[in-house]
């Protein structure tokens, strides 16, 4: 199309029909219902994996969230602290654009203290391959090439993931001296790896511990309030 194509050449071309390409050009607005899996090829509702949302998906998913069976499909479920509404809302807004079709629903639990953030869909498992029986902490996590290409492209996203779920922002005091500090904390080895690893990618100098990783230099911790924001 961008090279000036008429309907019927890129038609002939893939060998498919021209009222197809028409549609693809011309949506007329209308969201189709249906899509293909990008890794098993059935067919599934539709998804729009924007590289900078799936990054950030990703890191809450790996961070505080969790697929469950429900019926004859998935739920991907994050458990969010209530106090900070904000993060509930611009994640709830997250999955609405990733799966534009399907409701987003919030719930409460633990008297209120915890915000649910949900979204069903068929092929949860193959766009979160680190899905697995079990607690992740129990099993290996390990992203697969074409993550770890969408991470590498977007890893302040997946670091904005990571310590909105799993991190916390914090005041660091130690004599007289107070400054801003990092944390993100989780059970599994792999995880805090892949934190690690964004952290290098984007020259933030961050100190790893055994369930959980520190950043307080200075210049680290401007480039996350810049790139990364508080959690609040």
């Amino acid at each position: 199309m961008a090279a000036g194509w008429s309907d019927a050449a890129i038609a002939r071309d893939l060998g498919i029909a021209r009222s197809t390409v028409r549609d693809w050009r011309r949506p007329h607005g209308r969201t189709s219902l249906s899509a293909t899996c990008p890794r098993c090829w059935l067919r599934m509702r539709p998804i729009r994996f924007e590289p900078g949302d799936y990054a950030e998906m990703l890191g809450l998913y790996l961070g505080d969230g969790y697929i469950l069976p429900i019926g004859r499909s998935l739920r991907l479920r994050f458990s969010l602290d209530a106090r900070y509404p904000l993060i509930v809302a611009e994640t709830t807004t997250l999955l609405s654009r990733l799966f534009p079709t399907n409701r987003v629903g919030e719930a409460h639990r633990d008297d209120g203290h915890t915000r649910i953030v949900s979204v069903d869909h068929n092929h949860l498992a193959c766009l979160l391959p680190q899905h697995g029986p079990g607690k992740k902490h129990g099993r290996r996590i390990r992203l697969e090439p074409w993550q770890q290409a969408t991470v590498a492209g977007a890893p302040w996203r997946f670091l904005r993931g990571c310590i909105r779920s799993d991190g916390c922002v914090f005041v660091n005091r130690t004599g007289r001296y107070e400054y801003l500090s990092y944390d993100f904390s989780n059970r599994s080895s792999d995880i805090l790896d892949l934190f690690v690893g964004a952290c290098d990618h984007v020259g933030v100098d961050c100190r790893r511990y055994e369930r959980h990783v520190r950043i307080y230099r200075r210049p680290s911790v401007a480039a996350l309030l810049e790139h990364v924001g508080l959690k609040a």
